[in-house]
């Protein structure tokens, strides 16, 4: 009898903790043009930015959605496109735009606009990929001899982020409070995630067993770095940290591919994963490891394909396109109707 309580009260508490498992609703945040729009990150205050353009992205705008509105950046002088790609809690967002001879990274406030950054000296084009909440911005230069990763401040200007020995390339794609940096360089083995701080300079993050090359794309501001790594087995998203090196968070059953591009200060992770037949937006924590996120909203007529980011809030930004009622229990097909139309931004908010 006491071993019959035993495994009722396992079961009950099994079926509590799914009945208990995190929900969100779901906004659609429009478009500029009513086209598509792509997300790129959203702050705390749960303000996004992104591009948006045609439906199938051509000719796209940087955007920022705040107050419930979706708000066209515009273009640096001379440009016809541009696209944004992060944003600090102060609504301040970065991203590149074309201008009538080059691609330039820009920084964009509500108060100047946008403004152009510039390059490294020698070089003619640039972009900007993240901002943390100290004003910090950290991107690429490019020109005659390729990329080369930096940090810019209000009072330095552009400074390139030191390589490492047989460095040819290098990228930088995020940049926490602390000022640490994350991104990937081109050595004479391949791509290679790295982690950068001033007082050590660069650290090669490695790749996952079996794979010959990685990328870093988010650093969090507790010092966890997801990204992806590549190689004979597929692409695989990875969560790195001090403390344990890299990890592998896997895929959805029957999935060959995943790459994480978001994650909040509590180590939650957001990205995409499933196969040559189609992408689902991902959540992930140590708890409870990969779930779809498509399983977890209130529409039961949205397929979601990728998660951008996750603030420290809990809400997601991800993208994906309307589909049949119950289609997001299935992969979309590359070759599905649903691929014609544009592509929305949602943003996922938890119930409480």
């Amino acid at each position: 009898m006491i071993c019959t309580r035993k495994v009722v009260l396992s079961m009950l508490l099994m079926l509590s903790s799914a009945a208990f498992a995190q929900r969100y609703r779901i906004s659609d945040l429009g478009a500029l043009r009513a086209g598509s729009a792509i997300p790129a990150a959203l702050n705390n205050n749960g303000q996004v930015v992104g591009r948006s353009g045609m439906p199938h992205g051509e000719m796209t705008h940087a955007f920022v959605w705040s107050g419930g509105r979706i708000h066209d950046l515009d273009t640096l002088p001379g440009g016809d496109y541009s696209a944004a790609f992060a944003i600090n809690n102060f609504g301040d967002v970065v991203g590149y735009s074309n201008t009538a001879r080059n691609l330039r990274a820009f920084l964009w406030t509500s108060t100047s606009g946008l403004d152009d950054l510039g390059t490294l000296p020698g070089d003619t084009g640039s972009e900007a990929r993240g901002i943390n909440n100290v004003g910090q911005i950290v991107g690429s230069s490019s020109g005659r001899n390729g990329s080369r990763a930096f940090i810019w401040t209000s009072n330095g200007g552009m400074q390139a982020i030191g390589a490492l020995p047989g460095d040819k390339e290098s990228q930088a794609f995020s940049v926490n409070d602390s000022g640490q940096v994350v991104g990937s360089f081109v050595s004479s083995q391949g791509p290679q995630a790295f982690l950068w701080t001033q007082s050590e300079g660069l650290h090669a993050l490695g790749v996952l067993p079996g794979q010959t090359s990685s990328v870093a794309l988010l650093l969090n501001n507790s010092g966890q770095v997801v990204g992806s790594s590549a190689g004979p087995n597929g692409t695989l998203a990875f969560i790195w940290t001090a403390a344990d090196g890299m990890k592998n968070l896997g895929t959805l059953p029957g999935g060959d591919y995943s790459t994480a591009t978001g994650m909040n200060d509590s180590g939650v992770v957001v990205g995409a994963t499933g196969s040559a037949l189609g992408l689902h937006a991902f959540i992930w924590n140590a708890l409870d490891g990969m779930q779809d996120l498509n399983s977890l909203i209130t529409s039961s007529s949205v397929v979601l394909t990728g998660a951008a980011s996750i603030n420290n809030n809990g809400q997601i930004v991800a993208f994906g396109s309307p589909g049949a009622e119950g289609a997001h229990t299935h992969l979309i097909e590359l070759d599905h109707e649903s691929h014609a139309g544009p592509l929305h931004t949602y943003l996922l908010t938890p119930l409480k």
